[in-house]
């Protein structure tokens, strides 16, 4: 009975063209590494060190790596921090300690998906991809593998997808879904062959010849192969020439050619022992045992066999226990051995199904389906929201059409009036002229009068409203390192500021009341009372039951009632209360966002979206809390959104808040005074002729 080993995998193969780094003199890698004071040079110029070692001497690597993580182990930039975990997490991969590989790899994919760092999440997939397919967990390598190609998508980049695509079909492959393996594998050579690289083709070439080698179409598999041989003599890589020989004495194992395919094969093996690549030596140990079998030299099948038994067990590879223990069992027992031909045998027995089941092929599929419904639903939010602002734009249309011809309509009304008006003015000219002459002028002096009342009135109230914001003198006796830019639209102003001390809680806020002017200005005197009954009254300063407070009062001063909803306005807010013994900030916002400059880059900690005290119909939602724990030298910025609405600049569009965002992040050395000088001087020279729309208000505060 004869016992024929199937073809070798090139899952590592893959692992080492996503993490492999260019040969550069590591000199100068640890020199840029000591010297540099960018911190994303800094940390990708050690990890291109520590792989100069990686394949020639992993315990080198994995010590290099060890120390550099503890070294920055608390550094802000967690993107270098990542990285190095998942440098740690390759080397004891490549020493075949999967399960603390493991380890390493969740730890990095965790600290990117909370500081949102797509290709670092991708990366860490990837590995983790590569561990479960090691350890012969097909579906859950399969899952890993579709959610790295999400991301890898939503980041557009090419090599990243052509490398996800492979690894799905090397795990197809594995489960013996030849149609599916070769799906994936063709999706992967047309993205390679777009990217142009030698060394990836070849290695799509490897796997695709495996699968015709599988298929028993050896003449098309050796055609692959000697493609990639072509590759080979420029790229003159081990671990290519490795997987060719040992691909390429499987065929000839399959077609009975044992001496060719001794003679690769022992090519192959001795490529993987210099690597010390104990998980790649496996299989060929493996198919010399299968060969000598059939030569009936069967104490030298076991000797071999029993090295890669050894081994597929350290690695924790049930694939190959299976195959392992199989071709063990068959050595015994053509040597009369029977009990220990018996033992391998049961070994075998136990894993033969664990490793090809319907069950893991269903949730290979299930994967693949999840992630196929992800796309879909994607697609098609993308189409609704098409079809939404589409319908949106016509009812803009619509309405323009509909208020010109309105207007059109009034201004004949209104010429009509006018020229039935001189028509009978004409015929009274000599009798009434003087009369009429007289009664312009009394009426345009009554004009200026009411005028002149009006807008001493505005002024008036304006000294009113800005009596009941708060001094500099006790805005910087709570925050020295402050400042407030608020500049009105109009004499009176919809936007207000408020500063409060609540025990050890300092509280401030930026408010931004429905319209501007005399309005607005009313509204901002509702608001800043309410706030204040708030905290010095009711005694509350956590900012969304402050929040809550402020939503109840305004709907009830306003009665926004389903009954009595006569007034519908309200305002946007960004409140927090900080403090500063525990360095502890809370924060809630109506539509108001907070920013967070920190280690020369701006988080954005995100408002509820809805409004304070506009009636929708419904019950109140409560606002959410949200705390963050602060460090020295941070800066904080509340705003309205007057600033980013301001038109200007060469083709008299809005500033918007990227450009607030920039300027902000160009500024943010400067001490607090002179970032307030900049941001009025910047919309100053931003609107140059043009009128101001809106009024603006920006508060900044250094910790």
């Amino acid at each position: 009975m004869k016992y024929q080993k199937r073809t070798i995998f090139l899952l590592l193969f893959f692992f080492i063209s996503f993490y492999c780094k260019p040969q550069l003199k590591t000199d100068s890698l640890l020199n840029l590494y000591t010297t540099s004071k960018v911190d994303s040079i800094k940390f990708k110029a050690i990890d291109d060190y520590i792989w100069e070692y990686m394949y020639s001497n992993p315990d080198t690597a994995f010590l290099i790596a060890k120390n550099i993580y503890h070294n920055n182990i608390n550094s802000s930039y967690k993107k270098g921090v990542s990285l190095l975990l998942r440098t740690i997490g390759a080397s004891f991969v490549i020493r075949g300690e999967n399960q603390k590989g493991l380890f390493f790899y969740k730890l990095s994919r965790q600290i990117s998906e909370v500081i949102k760092d797509d290709e670092g999440i991708a990366a860490a997939l990837n590995g983790l991809g590569i561990i479960y397919s090691r350890q012969s967990d097909y579906s859950m390598a399969i899952e890993q593998y579709l959610e790295s190609l999400a991301s890898y998508e939503r980041l557009k980049d090419i090599d990243g997808m052509s490398i996800a695509y492979n690894n799905i079909g090397l795990n197809y492959e594995r489960q013996q879904q030849y149609e599916k393996a070769m799906e994936f594998y063709k999706k992967c050579l047309e993205l390679k062959l777009k990217i142009g690289k030698p060394l990836s083709i070849a290695q799509v070439k490897i796997n695709i010849g495996n699968v015709c080698s599988n298929l028993k179409l050896y003449d098309k598999a050796l055609e692959n192969y000697n493609e990639a041989l072509q590759f080979q003599k420029n790229l003159n890589n081990t671990l290519v020439e490795a997987t060719l020989n040992s691909s390429i004495g499987v065929v000839y194992m399959d077609q009975k050619k044992y001496d060719l395919a001794v003679n690769y094969l022992m090519k192959a093996l001795v490529l993987r022992v210099k690597m010390n690549d104990k998980y790649g030596a496996i299989d060929i140990r493996n198919n010399l045992a299968i060969i000598n079998n059939e030569q009936k030299n069967y104490s030298k099948a076991i000797e071999y066999a029993t090295e890669a038994y050894e081994a597929a067990n350290e690695t924790q590879n049930l694939e190959m226990i299976k195959e392992t223990s199989k071709t063990l069992s068959v050595a015994y027992d053509n040597t009369g051995n029977t009990k220990d031909a018996f033992k391998y045998y049961k070994i075998y027995n136990i894993y033969k199904d664990s490793v090809y089941n319907k069950e893991n092929y269903e949730k290979s599929i299930q994967a693949e389906l999840k992630y196929k419904y992800s796309k879909q639903t994607e697609r098609n939010k993308l189409k609704q929201e098409k079809i939404d602002l589409e319908h949106e734009e016509a009812s803009k249309r619509q309405k323009i059409i509909r208020n010109v011809f309105v207007a059109g309509f009034v201004f004949l009304l209104l010429l009509a009036f006018l020229i039935y008006r001189n028509l009978k003015q004409k015929q009274k000219v000599n009798t009434k002229l003087q009369r009429a002459y007289t009664q312009v002028e009394e009426k345009s002096n009554l004009l200026e009068v009411k005028n002149k009342e009006i807008t001493d009135s505005i002024k008036y109230a304006k000294r009113l409203q800005e009596a009941i914001l708060p001094s500099n003198e006790f805005i910087h006796s709570l925050f020295p390192n402050s400042f407030v830019f608020y500049k009105p639209k109009d004499i009176v102003s919809g936007d207000f500021y408020w500063f409060e001390k609540w025990g050890e809680k300092k509280l401030f806020a930026a408010v931004d009341c429905t319209g501007h002017g005399v309005p607005g200005a009313f509204m901002s005197i509702v608001g800043y009372n309410v706030l204040n009954q708030s905290v010095n009254e009711s005694g509350l300063w956590k900012p969304n039951l402050i929040l809550n407070a402020l939503n109840k009062g305004i709907t009830k001063t306003l009665k926004q009632t389903v009954e009595e909803s006569t007034v519908k306005d309200g305002m946007d807010i960004a409140l927090c209360a900080y403090d500063e013994k525990t360095k502890i900030l809370e924060y809630a916002g109506a539509y108001n966002s907070l920013w967070l400059l920190r280690n020369n880059a701006i988080q954005e900690i995100n408002a509820d979206k809805m409004p304070i005290g506009v009636f929708l119909g419904e019950d109140f939602k409560p606002f959410t809390n949200k705390e963050i724990q602060l460090k020295e030298n941070d800066l904080l910025y509340i705003f309205t959104d007057g600033y980013a609405d301001q038109f200007g600049g060469p083709k008299g569009k809005k500033f918007k808040y990227k450009k607030l965002q920039e300027l902000l992040l160009s500024i943010h050395h400067l001490d607090m005074d002179e970032q307030q000088q900049r941001i009025s001087l910047t919309t100053d020279e931003w609107r140059g002729d043009l009128e101001q729309v809106d009024d603006m208000l920006i508060i900044g505060i250094k910790i």
